[in-house]
C-alpha cells in the first residue's frame, strides 16, 4: 500500500495527542521530552503518565516544562494502563504513543499524519525505529515495520540491519506503535488491561485488522530508540533485576498464548496456539541447558493464567468478530525458537 504524501493536502493540522508512560525515567525525559518539544508540527499536545514514579520525576517535569500535561499516579499501574489513561485525557483526534526511552527526529509527525489523513481505511501508522546508539542501524524493537508470523512470534524487520534505504517504501505493517486514529483506538477497545505490558500493540492492532482497517510503514519518519531502557534501565539490585525480569518474562509468554486465543482464526486457531506450546516447550529446554532453569516454573504460570482466563479471552473475542480476513499476507513465515536454535547449529 503506497501512498504519495505530496498528493496529500490537509486543510487544517489535526491535533495528535502524544502519550509518554514513565517509571522512575527521569535521566531519560530529559532527553525525551526536549526532542519532542521540538517536533516540527503546530498541533501538539505532550501529556506524560507518571507510574508511580519515585526519582522526581513528575515534578521536575512541572517545573521545566510547564506546556507538558502530567498525569501522576500513586503506583505503577502498567504501561498499558498508562496507554489507556492517557488516551482518556486526550484532545488530539490522532493519538501517538511514545516510550521515555525515545529521541524524535524534528520532521517525524508530518509524514505519519498525512499518511493517515489520507486513506479512511487506515487506521495506524508507523515509524522507522533507529538505534539511538549506532544510528546507522534499525532499532530490534520496532526496525522497518512490525509483523509477526501466524503462531504469534514478534518480528521487527531489519531489526540490527544496517539501513541502506532497502526499506524506504511506505507499505503495510501487522501493527504499530506511533500514531493511531483516537475514534478507531476506542471502537476496538483500546488496549487489553489484563496485558499489563508487550503484545499490547499487537493485539490492538490485531482487531483492526479484524474490522478490517490498515496498518501503514511510513520510512519518512524516524524514531531514534535506546532499547530496554525503560525496562530494565532503572532497576538497581542483581537480585531486584531478575525478580523484574521474570514479570516480563510471565507477562510476554501469556500475553502471546492470551493474543491467539483472542485473534485468530479456523483452523490457524488450533495450529497456531499448538505451535505456540511447542515454542513454551522449546524455550523451556534453551532455558534448563543455559542455568536458567528458575525462568521455566514461569511458562507453567502463563499457562495457568490464560486457562484460570479463557472464558473473559472467548468473551473478549467474541465482541470483536472478524469483518475481513485477507491480511494473512502480512503474516511472516515461523520465526520461533526451533528456527532461531536450528540456525545456530
Amino acid at each position: 500500500m503506497s501512498i504519495n504524501n505530496s498528493e496529500v493536502k490537509m486543510r487544517e493540522y489535526p491535533k495528535v495527542s502524544i502519550i509518554i508512560p514513565t517509571f522512575n525515567g527521569l535521566e531519560l525525559l530529559k532527553t525525551s521530552i526536549p526532542a519532542v518539544l521540538k517536533t516540527h508540527y503546530p498541533n501538539i499536545e505532550i501529556i506524560v503518565v507518571d507510574n508511580g514514579s519515585s526519582d522526581g520525576s513528575g515534578s521536575f517535569l512541572l517545573k521545566t516544562y510547564p506546556t507538558v500535561s502530567v498525569i501522576s499516579l500513586k503506583e505503577n499501574k502498567s504501561i498499558v494502563f498508562a496507554h489507556n489513561l492517557g488516551v482518556s485525557a486526550a484532545h488530539g483526534s490522532l493519538i501517538s504513543f511514545l516510550n521515555n526511552d525515545m529521541e524524535v527526529d524534528p520532521n517525524w509527525l508530518l509524514p505519519l499524519v498525512l499518511a493517515m489523513e489520507s486513506s479512511e481505511c487506515l487506521a495506524a501508522c508507523d515509524s522507522k525505529y533507529i538505534n539511538y546508539y549506532e544510528r546507522n542501524k534499525f532499532d530490534h524493537s520496532g526496525g522497518a515495520g512490525r509483523f509477526i508470523d501466524k503462531f504469534g512470534n514478534s518480528i521487527s524487520r531489519g531489526g540490527g540491519e544496517i539501513d541502506e534505504g532497502q526499506f524506504n517504501a511506505q507499505e503495510e505493517a501487522f501493527h504499530a506503535l506511533s500514531l493511531f486514529k483516537k475514534d478507531l483506538f476506542l471502537k476496538v477497545g483500546g488496549f487489553d488491561e489484563s496485558f499489563f505490558g508487550y503484545y499490547d500493540e499487537t493485539d490492538l492492532c490485531w482487531r483492526l485488522h479484524r474490522l478490517g482497517y490498515k496498518i501503514l510503514f511510513v520510512p519518512k519518519s524516524v524514531i531514534y530508540h535506546m532499547g530496554s531502557a525503560t525496562t530494565l534501565g532503572k532497576v538497581p539490585a542483581k537480585e531486584t533485576k531478575k525478580k523484574f525480569k521474570k514479570i516480563i518474562i510471565f507477562h510476554f509468554y501469556k500475553n502471546r498464548l492470551c493474543m491467539l486465543i483472542k485473534n485468530q482464526f479456523g483452523l490457524s486457531l488450533i495450529f497456531s496456539v499448538l505451535v505456540c506450546l511447542f515454542d513454551f516447550c522449546g524455550t523451556s529446554l534453551v532455558w534448563l541447558f543455559t542455568g536458567n532453569s528458575d525462568y521455566v516454573p514461569i511458562l507453567g504460570k502463563a499457562l495457568i493464567w490464560n486457562l484460570t482466563n479463557f472464558k473473559a479471552t472467548l468473551q473478549h473475542r467474541i465482541r470483536f468478530k472478524n469483518k475481513s480476513t485477507d491480511f494473512n499476507k502480512l503474516f511472516f513465515p515461523y520465526s520461533g525458537v526451533w528456527k532461531t536454535k536450528a540456525s545456530m547449529l
